[in-house]
């Protein structure tokens, strides 16, 4: 599994996209920062979209990316997450309002994109992957993944705060070759951090022992970008095995 992170921070500034991966370089998860960072060549490789919610910074690039690719593609680009994120994305931005409705919009006898469920407590192949889903506890319906290709693992967390069903999703995963997971502000900013859905270093170190995998390494984003040195120096003190990305970065897992 080839992992290339296109964005990592959980806001944007100049030289910072927002969380965004592309596996095997035909899935993207999380649709922060595609077209930043990939050609228009690149971005038309690109057959599946999976979204972990419907904020902004998690979807903020899908709509340019259908732009971009729709006149040169032989079937429609496939968007999945849980129906109820799905339900947001065409109610709030594919209703002919904010953006077309690209649902509707056929060309070439298919539309541009289809938006595609992904039904809780199943595995569903998407693209290289094998994927499943539990819901993690933020401030709207989301979802964490484990992506599994044909040797690994990597789970992804999307946005949360302290949960339970995410680590029981790794703990079965005897594949797990990392953990991509958020952590948003400083220990300083922790009630912050509750009332918005999110991670701080401390609260980060009691979720990972729920996960029980010591030896797994966990890869950080969605630091929000004016606490980063902050949420950095915390992490190096309590997490040693704990990367922070910085938005550039390849793995091959």
């Amino acid at each position: 599994m080839k992992v290339r992170v296109l964005g990592s921070c959980g806001s944007r500034v100049p030289g910072q996209q927002t969380s965004c991966l592309l596996i095997d370089e035909q899935v993207i998860v999380d649709a922060g920062g595609i077209t930043a960072k990939l050609s228009v060549e690149e971005q038309a490789a690109i057959d599946h979209v999976l979204i972990s919610h419907a904020h902004l910074d998690h979807i903020y690039d899908l709509a340019f990316l259908a732009d971009n690719v729709m006149a040169g593609r032989t079937d429609s680009l496939r968007v999945w997450a849980p129906q109820e994120v799905l339900d947001v994305l065409h109610r709030n931005i594919f209703n002919d309002q904010v953006w077309p409705d690209l649902t509707r919009l056929k060309l070439s006898g298919f539309p541009v994109i289809e938006l595609c469920c992904l039904p809780e407590g199943v595995v569903t192949q998407v693209g290289s992957l094998k994927v499943c889903w539990a819901p993690t506890n933020h401030t709207v319906f989301a979802a964490g993944y484990l992506l599994s290709g044909e040797a690994t693992s990597i789970l992804y967390s999307g946005d949360t705060t302290t949960t339970d069903a995410l680590w029981e999703l790794g703990k079965a995963s005897k594949e797990l070759a990392a953990v991509f997971v958020e952590t948003s502000f400083p220990d300083r900013l922790e009630t912050l951090a509750l009332q918005t859905g999110h991670l701080t270093p401390t609260l980060l170190t009691k979720e990972l022992a729920k996960l029980d995998k010591p030896e797994v390494p966990v890869k950080i984003f969605h630091m929000k970008p004016q606490y980063l040195e902050e949420i950095s120096a915390e992490l190096a003190s309590c997490q040693k095995h704990c990367r922070v990305l910085n938005g550039n970065e390849r793995f091959v897992f």
